[in-house]
């Protein structure tokens, strides 16, 4: 494709808008996203949210420069590699918001409109993605809602053994666990992240430390909530429960 007149430079400028309003359609079909929903988000979310016509009008709009949403949108199909990213930005956002909702209706037409976005992403996302094992995450877990939990092991399961030092899939099968009250299941899943994690996460240590706590192991609960707020967990509740019970 050429345009007459343009130089090299801007004609690379204008593959790339073009490349972007692919990858991010307008959001003027979705619908408003709440602060929770905004700070849960990933950073391309975000930058693609503000990119949206939807975006334009959101009080969110100049939470991030004009550059850093340009650089994050260039990278995203490099860095995280997920297909279809505005159908799985607004189905993490649904599927977010079903986690704290009565399960209705409602809530089951949400999540279906959430699984079929999923499922347009997964059909296209190569297991090699570096966003692979945030994708099946943030699937199985809609599957899971929904009631289908065999088919959201399933997609865990994937997200695991392709990615393994990743942590995503690993917590988000822990966390359906763990509301299950399977606090030896969902501790096997994580020394099973610990086994292959490339780094510490202040996350997957936070939820460690709150199985260790629900096993009333609170040394080990002690242990991996230092770790925790050391590398920056934000939540408080875990100190507080071990300063009640003089831990």
């Amino acid at each position: 494709m050429r345009y007459r007149g343009a130089s090299i430079q801007q004609q690379i400028h204008i593959f790339l808008l073009c490349l972007l309003l692919f990858i991010f359609p307008s959001a003027a079909s979705a619908r408003d996203i709440t602060e929770a929903e905004w700070a849960a988000w990933p950073d391309f979310c975000k930058a693609g949210w503000l990119n949206g016509s939807g975006g334009a009008r959101s009080v969110f709009q100049g939470r991030m420069p004009p550059g850093e949403v340009s650089q994050i949108l260039r990278r995203a199909p490099q860095s995280v590699g997920i297909a279809g990213l505005w159908h799985f930005c607004l189905a993490m956002a649904e599927t977010n918001r079903a986690k704290v909702k009565p399960y209705n209706s409602a809530t089951a037409r949400s999540l279906q409109d959430a699984l079929n976005d999923f499922s347009y992403s997964f059909g296209r996302t190569p297991i090699t993605a570096p966003g692979y094992s945030m994708l099946t995450a943030h699937y199985g877990t809609a599957l899971y809602i929904s009631g289908r939990k065999e088919e959201a092991i399933v997609m865990w399961e994937k997200g695991m053994q392709a990615r393994p030092s990743s942590r995503e899939s690993y917590l988000a099968m822990a966390e359906m666990l763990l509301k299950e009250r399977k606090n030896i299941d969902a501790l096997k899943i994580l020394l099973r992240y610990e086994e292959n994690k490339a780094y510490d996460s202040p996350d997957v240590e936070y939820f460690l430390g709150h199985i260790y706590f629900e096993l009333k192991r609170y040394e080990k609960a002690r242990e991996h909530a230092d770790k925790a707020y050391k590398l920056g967990y934000p939540f408080p509740g875990l100190r507080r429960k071990l300063e009640r019970i003089g831990k």
